[in-house]
């Protein structure tokens, strides 16, 4: 998991992370909000203070002898002395006699927690504080502190001594009270946090791959092309019951597509390893990545370039071929291979490009296509054609591709924006490459056309290289 964080951390996944789920941080922090502050003004209470003030001396007769002129050093002494006398009023022998004066059913510890103290800077005048939820108490335990101080300070300390200054009032106004809309605001805050934390962990442990930089910064293979999501008319209603399929790549293609598969076709033209005939499997690791298609448009784009060409449908289990171009072929590649066919049937798609079909799905895809008979059916074919492409399964459902690995001249794997999860993909390069098969690159398909990180842009390239929105080899 951790391992998964620290690949998936960026500081835009973060912000985009953020902004995705900023209405949900936001409608947790309220609840908390709602929740913390209904809380607060349920138990809400407050609390009195009454306060006590106490004058100390160095001498006890000073306190009743008013004709004494008090020197600087007895203030000094006095003031000395008033830590002593703060500790003896926290004493378990004072706080006992101050609960039998004041009638109160507290325990000494309660005492301790609601008697607090505090001098006078260079004074020899000291504070007790006593709070009490009800205003009466505090006042009735403070001034039972100014009745018991005087005699039991003298008596304990054997010092000194202190007399009232002034006597405890009643408080009539809360010292502290529970403050509602501040608790409801730290609540927010919790609860926005928590929010905040859930869903950043949640997108770090989300290894699909949203943007190409993800790809480029976890592998070191080259990515081919960028193939755009562009919407179709047929996703729009338009072409409805018909055998065409608009994605296909055509002559009547829009710009964005056609120049994304001559891109791929250009650098694939590079890795054919001086090969007559290469042949070069096209895989991903799960389902619905748009493999086939991919399969179908570069074996078009190749064709158009005069080659001739040979898509073989490998995918033995679930032929993809077909269901891109919609149609149902009962005879083909695995009643070849299993013997039930002397011969094979190629379609011809164009003057360039013939296509074997897969066939009838059979028991023992794995054994038909690790079979000598295949390999030998694909030696004898490189005479013929000048590439070939082999639609396999994906690597990540099953092994099929890798029964092959020692034919293929390279291995091109697709990846889905918004789809692919690149710890799969990892797994099917790792599965991949101990075979001593080379993987050339990657497609990265379905990339939003308006996305940054998208090569083109069909208005500025269109126009400025003469194409308009549709591509004609004719013109």
């Amino acid at each position: 998991m951790f391992k998964i964080i620290v690949a998936n951390f960026h500081l835009e996944k973060i912000l985009w992370i953020i902004k995705k789920n900023l209405t949900y941080m936001v409608f947790c922090g309220l609840v908390a909000a709602l929740l913390f502050g209904g809380y607060a003004y349920a138990t809400r209470s407050s609390v009195y203070q009454a306060k006590i003030s106490f004058y100390a001396y160095s001498d006890p007769d000073y306190a009743s002898d008013t004709s004494v002129n008090i020197t600087y050093s007895e203030v000094n002494q006095a003031k000395n002395l008033i830590s002593s006398y703060t500790q003896i009023l926290k004493s378990n022998t004072f706080l006992e006699a101050l609960k039998e004066e004041t009638g109160l059913n507290y325990s000494t510890s309660t005492f301790k927690n609601i008697i607090s103290t505090s001098a006078v800077e260079d004074t020899a005048v000291f504070y007790v504080y006593v709070v009490d939820s009800n205003p009466l108490n505090a006042q009735k335990i403070a001034n039972a502190i100014g009745e018991l101080a005087p005699d039991m300070i003298v008596t304990l300390v054997k010092a000194g001594g202190v007399q009232v200054l002034d006597s405890a009032e009643l408080p009539t106004s809360p010292y502290q009270q529970t403050n509602v809309p501040f608790t409801a605001i730290l609540g927010f805050f919790f609860g926005a946090i928590l929010a905040f934390i859930f869903f950043i962990l949640k997108g770090l442990l989300n290894t699909t791959i949203r943007k190409k930089y993800e790809i480029e910064d976890m592998f070191t293979i080259p990515i081919l092309g960028d193939v755009p999501e562009i919407e179709t008319e047929e996703a729009k209603g338009v072409i409805k019951n018909s055998s065409y399929n608009p994605k296909v790549l055509n002559e009547d293609s829009t710009f964005t597509i056609t120049e994304a598969y001559n891109s791929i076709r250009t650098k694939l033209l590079y890795t054919a390893k001086d090969q007559k005939c290469p042949i070069y499997g096209i895989t991903s690791a799960d389902s619905g990545e748009g493999k086939s298609l991919n399969s179908m448009n570069l074996a078009i784009s190749y064709s158009f370039l005069g080659k001739k060409v040979l898509l073989i449908d490998g995918d033995l289990r679930k032929s993809g071929i077909s269901r891109v171009l919609k149609t149902t072929s009962r005879q083909g590649l695995s009643q070849y291979l299993a013997g039930i066919n002397k011969d094979y049937d190629l379609f011809n798609y164009n003057n360039n490009l013939d296509i074997l079909f897969a066939g009838e799905i059979p028991p023992n895809p794995m054994e038909l296509l690790s079979s000598e008979k295949c390999k030998n059916l694909l030696e004898s074919l490189k005479e013929t054609y000048d590439v070939i492409f082999i639609d396999f399964p994906p690597v990540g459902e099953v092994a099929d591709a890798l029964a092959l690995a020692d034919s293929v001249t390279s291995f091109v794997l697709v990846v889905r924006e918004n789809h692919t999860k690149f710890d799969k993909e990892e797994n099917v390069i790792r599965t991949i490459e101990p075979l001593g098969a080379d993987i050339c690159g990657f497609i990265y398909n379905g990339i939003a056309v308006n996305s940054r990180e998208y090569k083109y842009n069909t208005k500025k390239y269109g126009k400025e290289y003469g194409y308009g929105l549709k591509y004609s080899a004719s013109k």
